[in-house]
C-alpha cells in the first residue's frame, strides 16, 4: 500500500511554482523567496504547506533562511537549482527501503574516504557539527543537526558524487523515520556512535568508522526491512 500525505500535493504545488520561477528569469540565485503569507495566497494553499515546502528546499541547501532577512536562493547554477529541485520532487517516487539500502552504502564508503582524506579544517568542521547536534538533540532541529554531521562526515571524503547523492536522499529517509518510528534510540547512545565516528575519522581508521557507521545505521535497516515486507513508499 502507498503511503501519501494529504498535504504532499499542495506541498509539490509550492516546489513547482520556484521552480518555474526560475526557469522564467523571474527569481534569481541568491534573491528572497516571498513571504509565507503572499505565497499562499498567490498559490491557494495553507502556510503550513509553503512552510513545510520551504523546510525541505532548506533540507536539500536549496534555500536558507536568515533571522530578520527571510529565505533566500543558494547563489548556485541556475541549472543545479533547477535540478535540485526536480530530485527533491521525484526522489518521493522511490520506495523507502531501497534508499535507505543506497543510503547505508553511501555512508559506509564517504565515512572509509573521510578517514583517509580527512583535512584537519574537515575535523573542524566535523566537529562543530556533532557539537550543534548534541545541543539540539532535544528540539524540533534534532533532525536537520543530525543529518548536517552527517554531511559534514561525507563531505571529508572529498567525493563531491557521494556528498551530493547522500545530499539528495537522506532528508527524507530521516523525516520518514522520525516520523513513523519516532527514535527511540537514546541519547547517550547516540552521543557515543556520533563521537567514535569522528575519535575513528581523525585516527584514519577506515575498516572502523566503516564498521560503526553500519553499527549507527542498524535500527533504520531494520525499520526499512520491515517497511519494505508491508511494501510501504516514501510518503
Amino acid at each position: 500500500m502507498k503511503m501519501q500525505s494529504p498535504n504532499n500535493n499542495q506541498v509539490d504545488s509550492v516546489l513547482k511554482y520556484i521552480k518555474e520561477e526560475l526557469y522564467s528569469g523571474r527569481l534569481h540565485p541568491g534573491e528572497r523567496l516571498p513571504a509565507e503569507r503572499k505565497l499562499a495566497e498567490r498559490l491557494g494553499v495553507g502556510r503550513a504547506h509553503v512552510r513545510a515546502a520551504f523546510q525541505k528546499l532548506e533540507f536539500y541547501g536549496i534555500v536558507q533562511t536568515f533571522p530578520q532577512s527571510g529565505t533566500v536562493v543558494a547563489q548556485e547554477k541556475m541549472q543545479v537549482l533547477e535540478r535540485m529541485i526536480t530530485d527533491a520532487l521525484q526522489i518521493e517516487r522511490y520506495d523507502f527501503a531501497s534508499l535507505v539500502h543506497v543510503r547505508v552504502l553511501l555512508e559506509i564508503e564517504a565515512a572509509r574516504l573521510c578517514a583517509r582524506n580527512r583535512t584537519e579544517e574537515d575535523l573542524r568542521t566535523i566537529e562543530t557539527a556533532l557539537r550543534e547536534c548534541e545541543e539540539k538533540f532535544y528540539t524540533d532541529e534534532r533532525v536537520s543537526k543530525d543529518f548536517a554531521y552527517h554531511q559534514a562526515l561525507a563531505r571529508g571524503a572529498h567525493n563531491p558524487v557521494i556528498a551530493s547523492l547522500l545530499l539528495v536522499i537522506t532528508p527524507d529517509v530521516l523525516r520518514y523515520y522520525q516520523r513513523y518510528r519516532v527514535c527511540t534510540v537514546p541519547q547517550e547512545e547516540v552521543f557515543h556512535e556520533h563521537r567514535e565516528l569522528l575519535r575513528l575519522v581523525r585516527e584514519q581508521d577506515e575498516e572502523g568508522v566503516a564498521e560503526m557507521i553500519r553499527h549507527h545505521l542498524r535500527a533504520l535497516r531494520e525499520f526499512a526491512e520491515t517497511c519494505n515486507e508491508q511494501n510501504h513508499f516514501l510518503e
